[in-house]
């Protein structure tokens, strides 16, 4: 359990934009995927009562049709029908599809009016209340109220003056349809947030209060922002993807409907409360259509050993080579957004960094010049990020400049340099330093002279353009040697080492954490391993999802066992061009990669179960793949790392500590299982024969089972 957050409180749920039909596969929409809305919730009803959290809050639209369509009440009907299989406590919330849209005078839509809140009041409730739970308390309005000159709009703005004063002594938090803004506060006012001077007055209330978090909804995407010091999520729907903001990807959209059905984007939030915080847990629902006369029990999957005490993996970083933290400028569109160009970030980047429990981000040191980085820098340090940039040679005036201007948004400086530069350019640092308050972590990173270390890789036909640096495992001696000398021990906390996937002394991640390890704890300092996607050739194409996924695994849980070496995986997102084709944790949609739901499980069953330490973990490769085990600690537990789908009848174990069964854990998705086993010898024989396809986990039979801690 993190100490930062304290005991875990209770989880309860956040889902938003149903946009339930009148019927099953019907429509007022022309999109085929509106047709889905009603099994897609079915399906997430399904997985909320397997979650239990202790309850639930719809951030509006409900329901598709708008108030002045005939179909409204029959689309009501069906969402409370299948809500009411719901077993938490639902708390609903208006949303535009309920009472009509905001005023904006070009949207070809109804705007909110009386008759449609009065018809609100009658089919889902109370337009604005509050509850509580534990130490919390909760506050809901209606967002389409504000600014809408109604009566009801001054109503409700006195009730949430009055309200938020009677949660003095308690934690506050807020739900709402309408974001106050996407981007910026003072962004235009456009479809997607609350105009001015509305946006104003509820900004205010998030200066005069300490409010813990907002959620708001209608958006169908991802936003992170921060005001006055209070997180605000816009989440993700459970219906469809708003698809004009398919234009922040870098890809075009794979579904036929312009990233309408974009279904990994489509899931609800799990908010796990603590003693001194909260943190999110996106379950992706895929939209997954169950229908009505499915007799089948809902059995979790995705994400379903993810518990709240899985606290970010402490020193593992990312190197973010996309522009992901500037304003992206979207084009204009003859719907929702006409004469309006909206700015927005893509703050999937940000839901898949967090899901994945990484919060170390490695970037450019020029990126402090840029004064909207720098900004949202800034604001994801308060959503627990760390920024370690890098620089290439002797620092100058303008690094110089550029550190001490901007220290607060920087927790490590990794200094790439010919070792012939080593001794001025720690000279320099060290006088940087000094001006600077507190400490800020160096790490050297050598350039390697490509020509003098591998004089072959130039001929007369061929050269091979790369940058070359870190060093290798092979270059221990070397780095020892360095280690040695009292100013570079002075000015740097450790070296970078790198592993490639192919080409250059590249043992496996596992042997080569293992020594590098070894070498930082002899001589006091905690070295960076990059672990490289890519191979040593610019063409050679890497996107076996299944290797990338192995070897995550292998190096996240030799890095998490040594204890003292900064993980850092070189490609986050995709690359489909350009040099080193390959894939990364994410596609160039920050869609899930396989490799993406190892470091999720993963980060769950280390934080749940005991997995001894480093040095006693033997690795076996054989034709079907790699097998990494121990017997020592707590037990019995063995890393399945297969080549390609393999059927497995026994592996090998000391028996003392196998019993009679094993948990098995899929590291790609989640789920788990009981195998019963028999043992004899130093073989473990599986009583049903068991086929691997991706990185698994098994664990000796004295282990709980992984179940989702979401009641509290």
């Amino acid at each position: 359990m993190p100490a930062t957050l304290g005991k875990h409180l209770f989880t309860f749920a956040v889902i938003s934009d149903t946009h339930v039909n009148e019927g099953d596969d019907r429509s007022a929409s022309p999109y085929p995927s509106n047709r889905l809305a009603n099994g897609r919730f079915r399906h997430a009803v399904r997985s909320l009562n397997e979650r239990q959290p202790v309850f639930i809050v719809h951030l509006g639209d409900m329901a598709n049709p708008v108030p002045e369509l005939a179909t409204y009440a029959a689309a009501a009907d069906a969402f409370h029908s299948l809500a009411a299989e719901l077993r938490p406590p639902f708390h609903l919330i208006p949303g535009n599809h309920c009472v009509g849209d905001k005023p904006t005078g070009w949207v070809p839509v109804p705007r909110v009016n009386q008759e449609a809140l009065d018809a609100y009041e009658r089919t889902y409730g109370k337009h604005w209340y509050s509850f509580r739970r534990g130490p919390c308390h909760f506050v809901t309005l209606d967002s389409l109220l504000i600014n809408s000159g109604l009566r009801a709009e001054e109503r409700q703005r006195q009730w949430i003056e009055e309200e938020m004063p009677r949660a003095a002594g308690r934690r506050l938090w807020l739900f709402m349809h309408y974001p106050p803004y996407i981007a910026s506060p003072d962004e235009l006012g456009s479809y997607d947030n609350v105009d001015e001077p509305g946006r104003s007055w509820l900004l205010g209330l998030f200066e005069r209060f300490e409010i813990e978090a907002a959620y708001t909804g209608h958006v169908h995407n991802y936003f992170y922002n921060r005001y006055a010091g209070s997180a605000i999520y816009t989440v993700p729907a459970l219906s469809f993807v708003r698809q004009d903001y398919s234009e922040l990807n870098s890809a075009e959209p794979e579904d036929d409907e312009g990233g309408r059905n974009d279904v990994a984007k489509l899931g609800y939030f799990l908010v796990d409360v603590f003693e001194r915080g909260h943190r999110n847990r996106l379950v992706r629902t895929y939209g997954e259509n169950s229908s009505e006369d499915d007799p089948a029990p809902f059995v979790a999957t995705e994400g379903a050993i993810s518990v709240p005490a899985a606290a970010p993996w402490p020193g593992f970083g990312v190197e973010m080579r996309e522009s992901w933290l500037s304003t992206v400028a979207l084009r204009t569109n003859n719907s929702v957004s006409p004469f309006t160009r909206r700015r927005a970030r893509n703050d999937w980047a940000v839901l898949a960094l967090k899901e994945m429990g990484l919060s170390k981000v490695r970037v450019p040191l020029p990126e402090l010049a840029t004064a909207d980085v720098v900004e949202r820098m800034a604001t994801l340090q308060g959503a627990g990020f760390e920024f370690v940039v890098y620089s290439h040679g002797i620092p100058g005036e303008r690094t110089d400049r550029l550190i001490r201007e901007h220290r607060a948004q920087i927790a490590g400086w990794e200094l790439i340099l010919d070792l012939a530069q080593v001794e001025p350019a720690a000279r320099r640092i060290a006088g940087i330093l000094a001006s600077q308050p507190g400490d800020l972590p160096c790490f050297l990173n050598p350039l390697r002279n490509v020509l003098a270390a591998r004089p072959s890789s130039v001929d007369s036909a061929n050269v091979k353009h790369e940058a070359n640096y870190g060093f290798h495992s092979t270059d221990l001696e070397l780095a020892e040697e360095l280690a040695g000398d009292e100013l570079v021990r002075e000015v740097f906390q450790g070296f970078v080492f790198r592993n490639r996937r192919r080409g250059d002394p590249s043992p496996p991640p596992w042997t080569a954490i293992r020594a590098v390890s070894d070498l930082g704890r002899g001589v006091g300092f905690r070295h960076q391993l990059h672990l490289l996607f890519s191979g040593s050739l610019t063409s050679e194409r890497m996107e076996d999802d299944l290797g990338t996924a192995n070897r995550v695994a292998e190096a996240a849980l030799a890095a998490h066992l040594a204890g003292n070496i900064e993980l850092v995986f070189d490609t986050f997102e995709d690359v489909d061009r350009g040099y080193f084709v390959r894939h990364g944790l994410v596609d160039r949609r920050y869609n899930p990669r396989p490799a993406s739901g190892v470091l999720q499980h993963l980060r769950a069953a280390v934080a749940r179960h005991d997995f001894g330490d480093l040095a006693d973990w033997t690795l076996t490769d054989s034709e079907d793949g790699r097998r990494i085990a121990t017997d020592s600690g707590d037990g019995w537990r063995m890393l399945i790392l297969p080549r390609e789908a393999s059927t497995l009848h026994e592996v090998s174990a000391a028996s003392s500590s196998v019993r009679e069964s094993v948990l098995r854990i899929d590291l790609v998705n989640g789920s788990w299982s009981r195998i019963v086993v028999t043992s004899s010898g130093s073989r473990v024989r599986f009583e049903e024969a068991q086929t691997f396809d991706g990185p698994s986990l098994l664990v000796g039979s004295d282990s709980p089972l992984p179940e989702d801690e979401s009641s509290g």
